[in-house]
């Protein structure tokens, strides 16, 4: 049952452990920064993003979408990224607005980011990937 839920979602599963691993990227890079490197963390959390971003970018491309990389290919991901990193702030200031406890606008972070997130890539920034081999 879960290999068949996985093979039906891999491409999504793929997503979900690179934004796992991207998360321990931008942490790693924050820590050294901030502490190794003496940068402020505002600082510091922009260079992790920027870091985890490109890590982000070529795995996705490589292993999620197994696409060539690209510069505008890439404008599209730096673009969907912070679209997403837009929708995550909106989320958090409404649960703030609406009074809700900031672990519970936390989960709707974590639970609805993500998955507009994959369709962004999936349908924008990663869009007609292998349609080219497929035609032939």
């Amino acid at each position: 049952m879960i290999r068949a839920l996985f093979a039906r979602h891999a491409q999504l599963m793929c997503f979900a452990l690179i934004g796992v691993a991207n998360t321990l990227v931008h942490g790693a890079i924050l820590v050294v920064a901030v502490e190794w490197v003496a940068l402020g963390v505002t600082v510091a959390h922009l260079l992790a993003f920027c870091v985890a971003n490109i890590f982000s970018y070529l795995m996705n491309s490589w292993l999620t979408f197994k696409a060539a990389l690209s510069p505008g290919r890439y404008a599209r991901f730096f673009l969907a990224s912070l679209l997403s990193l837009g929708l995550t702030l909106l989320l958090a200031w409404m649960s703030e607005l609406y009074g809700l406890h900031y672990l519970l606008g936390f989960i709707l972070i974590v639970v609805v980011v993500p998955l507009l997130s994959f369709a962004v890539m999936k349908f924008w920034t990663f869009a007609h990937v292998g349609e080219a081999r497929s035609l032939r």
